[in-house]
């Protein structure tokens, strides 16, 4: 990701925080609500309970009057004529809550009203003369109903007063009423108790027109006012559907504001006479039961909230305010302040675009962790700030460079000339090495350097995948170069070299592939023929490998033989081939051919191994193959080490019934030493003897072979000899009494089908 990509990436980040912040406050505000909703609903739940308790209240004590009243109507009959005595009774049975403060008795159809008060029987009264309240009550009662009368304002008692009339029966025919009268304490005391919960409300008492009948002790809406209508804290619109409600008996509930905070109203119908009471939460005492879980979940849900989108408004304020530093650890070295290896793929990527002359060169300081120890920590490190401040001296506006790892610079350099290119490389050397002559230090500062050119023209438009592909090799390129370039002392610099290239990654494919190739059978049995020279038949042959793998390509020998030296992997390579021999050799012999002898190379690591006789007569015995058809040819450095250790080698296996070929005798500094001191069965003259015919021109070169032939001899060993490639050559080796030829004249190496078509089938 580049520089441009991080801060699209950061600006998405930053949008998707505030979405989220956003979101998170919708979900928020959505949750609130029906919590509050939920709150509120419980909240006019609580206040209509309470509101139903002082109801109830004062329903019951109305109930309560008039039940006294009708209890003291049950005293008189058409038998008994009303009596002080029965007045006083009645007082006296009743509780405080229902005492009357006085009590009247008229007869039916009469203007007469016996009235007694505070015990003291009062002189007959005119029922006309009496309040309009008392008047119409007392009539009511005659035609059988129990009526309550509005408040009015007794003369006599002179306090505002309510009454109540009943009728008087004897039997079943109504005799008269009887009058109770009552002030308003006992209901002023309702109102200003608390409820069960122990909560204070304001509950006033108001007619249908809004006029107060009684309140509690502190009004919240001045009842000094008469009427509730008069109150300032409610609007004439609202007080219109309040008239509109109590004329039709409904409840109703309301908010006011007062002193800047609101403030519920409740109206709710006693049910008798158009009275409401009046209700309010002037002190915000009352809780709905689920008040304090709703603050508890508000609380702890706003915490959440706040610590959410504080750390992700943090994270993103985070990200914005160190967006230099993240670039600065995303592409810059801490070091030297130059860029890293990931942002100078990022900058040859992008100038590839647009540019393909270009070559980047690697270089690296030679045995840099001793200068950690002869300079110090510190030191060093100033010498590769040093080599950065050089480079960025060095290199023009469309170039690049970067430090990776601890001494190794890339410089991407714009030109595609192989000298201009080791010219300026190898005066930044120079400049480095000066380095230390400027710290007083004699250590010498080398370097040595890869170089590669780029191959690749990318098209107009390119895309970034294929930018990215091209970058990717040319630095690939130029950090196989550096690898070849680690040999030597002084400064050094090598070019990308693609056939070395191929040559070590055809290495590491063969190295990567040779335990699987084994196991799928993939290494074949050739066998290039051997011609007895003395009966003129092909009677022996030398098993030689090839790779041909599955896909039908064809790794060679000298491909992979050398490898597989160096890795130890030929001594399996070898036991494998000494089993396609056997094999082949016994489905020749079920076949009915006759039988010919077949050498196999061993190497040295197979050679000495402690087991490696062992495997051989294990291959020989399952195969049921005669040992003596079996030649070991071995090369003549197995006795570098030790002659005596190689011959009690050889003595062990031609014990078994095995022979022992010497190969490619004379191809180096052979030593006729060691014919005569070597236990072997065969000696096969190099084929470098023939090679160019110069045998021919070079008497010297016939004396030498026709007399170590002469030697073989006479030490009873047979001769081979290797690169026969004409009539000529076998006519000389003839001559000279060699016993087999061997080489091209005769055939190349062919498969095992092959040979056995060209070979053994033509003998039967």
């Amino acid at each position: 990701m580049n520089e441009k990509k991080l801060q699209k990436r950061i600006v998405k980040i930053t949008i998707l925080t505030a979405a989220v912040s956003l979101l998170l406050l919708a979900c928020s505000c959505i949750v609130i609500y029906y919590m509050t909703t939920a709150e509120r609903t419980s909240y006019q739940a609580q206040m209509q309970a309470f509101i139903n308790e002082y109801k109830i209240n004062i329903e019951r004590q109305f109930d309560s009057d008039m039940g006294a009243l009708e209890t003291l109507a049950g005293f008189i009959s058409d038998s008994r004529i009303l009596t002080l005595e029965n007045m006083d009774e009645g007082i006296t049975k009743n509780s405080r809550q229902t005492m009357f403060l006085r009590l009247g008795y008229c007869e039916k159809d009469s203007d007469e009203l016996r009235i007694s008060l505070s015990k003291n029987m009062g002189d007959a009264l005119s029922l006309s003369e009496q309040n309009e309240q008392v008047q119409t009550i007392i009539r009511k009662a005659w035609e059988g109903e129990s009526v309550t009368s509005y408040m009015y304002m007794d003369e006599i008692l002179q306090q505002w007063v309510i009454a109540y009339a009943v009728p008087v029966y004897d039997n079943d025919t109504i005799m008269g009423s009887l009058l109770g009268v009552k002030n308003l304490d006992a209901f002023e005391e309702l109102l200003n108790r608390t409820t069960l919960s122990q909560i204070s409300m304001d509950v006033d008492w108001v007619n249908q027109n809004g006029e107060y009948v009684t309140w509690s002790s502190d009004s919240f809406i001045k009842a000094s006012m008469g009427n509730i209508f008069n109150t300032q804290v409610l609007s004439e619109k609202e007080k219109a559907v309040i008239r509109e409600k109590m004329a039709a008996g409904e409840p109703y509930t309301t908010e006011f504001e007062n002193g800047g905070k609101n403030y519920p109203l409740y109206f709710e119908p006693l049910n008798r006479n158009g009275w409401y009471l009046v209700c309010t939460d002037k002190t915000s005492e009352i809780r709905s039961p689920v008040y304090f879980r709703f603050l508890i979940v508000i609380v702890t849900f706003f915490i959440i909230l706040a610590l959410s989108i504080f750390s992700i408004l943090y994270g993103a304020r985070y990200l914005r305010k160190n967006n230099r530093q993240l670039i600065g650890l995303a592409y810059y070295d801490p070091l030297t302040g130059s860029y890293n290896l990931p942002r100078l793929r990022q900058e040859i990527q992008e100038l590839l675009k647009n540019d393909s002359v270009y070559s980047i060169a690697i270089i690296n300081i030679r045995h840099f962790r001793y200068m950690n120890e002869i300079f110090g920590r510190e030191q060093a490190n100033g010498i590769l700030k040093a080599i950065a401040r050089i480079l960025k001296q060095n290199i023009h506006e469309s170039e690049r460079y970067c430090r990776y790892m601890a001494d190794e610079f890339y410089i991407l350099l714009n030109t595609d000339d192989q000298v201009q290119a080791r010219e300026r490389v190898m005066a930044i050397m120079d400049q480095v090495g000066t380095l230390s002559e400027n710290m007083n230090r004699t250590y010498p500062i080398t370097l040595y350097g890869g170089i590669a050119v780029n191959p690749v023209t990318l098209p107009k438009n390119a895309d970034d995948v294929s930018a990215g592909k091209a970058a990717e090799t040319l630095i690939h390129r130029g950090e196989f170069a550096l690898k070849h370039a680690r040999m030597g002392q002084d400064n050094t610099v090598v070019f990308y070299d693609e056939s070395i290239y191929q040559a070590e990654n055809l290495q590491n494919q063969i190295e990567s592939d040779m335990k699987r190739a084994l196991s799928e059978g993939e290494f074949k049995l050739y066998l290039q023929p051997k011609k007895n020279l003395n009966t003129g038949k092909i009677q022996a042959a030398e098993a030689l490998v090839r790779w041909i793998r599955n896909d039908g390509t064809m790794i060679y020998p000298d491909q992979f033989i050398p490898i597989f030296e160096k890795n130890g992997f030929c001594a399996e390579l070898d036991l494998y081939m000494v089993e396609l021999v056997c094999r082949q050799l016994r489905q020749w012999m079920d076949a009915g051919y006759e039988p010919m002898t077949v050498s196999v190379n061993q190497s040295k690591l197979l050679f000495y191994r402690s087991d490696y006789v062992q495997k051989l007569c294990q291959i020989t015995d399952q195969y049921q193959i005669p040992r003596t058809l079996i030649v070991m040819e071995i090369l003549e450095g197995l006795a570098a080490e030790s002659i005596e250790e190689l011959n009690k080698n050889i003595s062990v296996l031609h014990e078994k019934g095995f022979k022992i070929s010497l190969d490619d005798f004379g191809s180096g500094y052979s030593s006729l030493n060691l014919l005569a001191r070597l236990e072997i069965d065969e000696v096969k003259l190099d084929r470098g003897f023939l090679a160019g015919d110069l045998y021919m021109e070079n008497e010297k070169l016939k004396v030498l072979m026709k007399n170590i032939i002469r030697l073989a001899e006479e030490l009873h060993i047979d001769t081979v000899v290797e690169g026969v490639e004409s009539g000529d050559n076998e006519s000389f080796i003839s001559r000279i009494g060699a016993a087999w030829g061997q080489g091209y004249y005769y055939s190349r190496p062919i498969s095992a089908a092959d040979f056995e078509k060209m070979y053994l089938e033509k003998e039967v």
